[in-house]
């Protein structure tokens, strides 16, 4: 059987694992990888698997017969990468965000859809518990929804593990770890109608370089309904929050015991009725990303499907990618600019 050919295109964050999961698959492989350095993070990881380490990106995609390329370069690089690649009709999975522009993410999305490659966007984040609630609200067990609150903390900022470099990465923690919220959120409610946006730098890194470390952000929906996402890279520890409400009750999504994104979904009712699902009482677990980038490759899948199959929610659609950005976009033009001194 002949395998799809893929391309590790920038090092950044999950490589190896990305490396690993692609050669663990009978039906792919990686065939190159690409990185603008010759001496960088992508040399060390061509050299350990034994790869070829391509740095220019044109003569990778003109001459390498590719399927597909897996972009985990900086947030910078992205528009470049992805339209070059979708212009010379090669699959494309990006870690998330998409950019940060939404004129940026527009043109994207017009070269995606002009040449009919495959688009994947990474965002692990939509897991069984969301999938749950989603289930809940659709059967109307919460009554009318009025509003949710998401949150994660995390402690990069405090053990230093943000890159401060804005030039490349393009924004803070609502560029990073805050898209997971967003995805939580717009896969549930959609797309806000408006929102304002609280950002703060903690560190002196963070404030000399205008990344931000903590968010708060409200967005507002039709029906008056009110949605929180709190973000922080300053938590000492680990902590996560999904907390739905309804007009006959209220969802709460935890995680669960010691595997690995386990997950708890508690639904109160009135002041007394408590039920709680866990373990096969979920939804599955989506398909994992790169997985189902492969799958889409082999079916020769419609893009649209991303979002709606309940298994791609390891990722998102172009489509979904581009309001996402949108999001961002708002949150950095309204940051801070909701506040009166006291």
């Amino acid at each position: 059987m002949k395998k799809l050919r893929l391309a590790l295109c920038g090092c950044r964050g999950k490589a190896e694992t990305f490396v690993e999961l692609v050669n663990g698959y009978e039906e792919s492989e990686i065939a190159a990888v690409w990185d603008p350095q010759e001496d960088g993070r992508g040399a060390q990881i061509a050299e350990q698997y034994g790869y070829t380490l391509e740095n220019d990106y044109d003569r990778l995609l003109a001459e390498y017969s590719l399927d597909g390329v897996i972009i985990a370069a900086e947030n910078a690089l992205h528009k470049e990468l992805i339209i070059k690649a979708a212009k010379a009709g090669v699959g494309v999975f990006v870690e998330k965000p998409l950019c940060v522009s939404a004129a940026d993410a527009r043109e994207i999305q017009k070269a995606v859809k002009e040449s009919g490659v495959t688009f994947f966007m990474s965002d692990p984040f939509v897991r069984r518990g969301t999938l749950k609630v989603k289930k809940l609200i659709e059967d109307g067990v919460l009554g009318e929804i009025t509003g949710a609150r998401f949150r994660l903390g995390m402690g990069n900022a405090v053990r230093n593990h943000v890159d401060y470099n804005k030039e490349k990465v393009q924004g803070g923690i609502m560029a990073d770890v805050g898209g997971h919220m967003i995805h939580k959120a717009h896969y549930l409610f959609g797309k806000p109608q408006k929102l304002s946006a609280s950002l703060s730098y903690y560190t002196e890194k963070g404030k000399a370089n205008g990344i931000e470390e903590n968010a708060i952000v409200v967005m507002q929906y039709p029906k008056e309904v009110l949605v929180t996402m709190e973000c922080s890279w300053v938590s000492g520890a680990m902590t996560s929050a999904e907390e739905i409400y309804g007009t006959k009750g209220a969802a709460i999504v935890s995680p669960y015991g010691t595997e690995k994104n386990a997950e708890m979904v508690t639904v109160k009712v009135g002041r007394d009725q408590v039920q709680t699902y866990c373990g096969d009482d979920l939804p599955p677990m989506p398909t994992r990303h790169i997985r189902y980038f492969v799958e889409m490759l082999l079916k020769h899948s419609e893009n649209d499907i991303v979002g709606k199959d309940p298994l791609s929610n390891s990722g998102v659609s172009i489509d979904n990618a581009v309001e996402f950005v949108e999001i961002i976009e708002a949150i950095y033009k309204s940051a801070n600019k909701g506040f009166i001194d006291l």
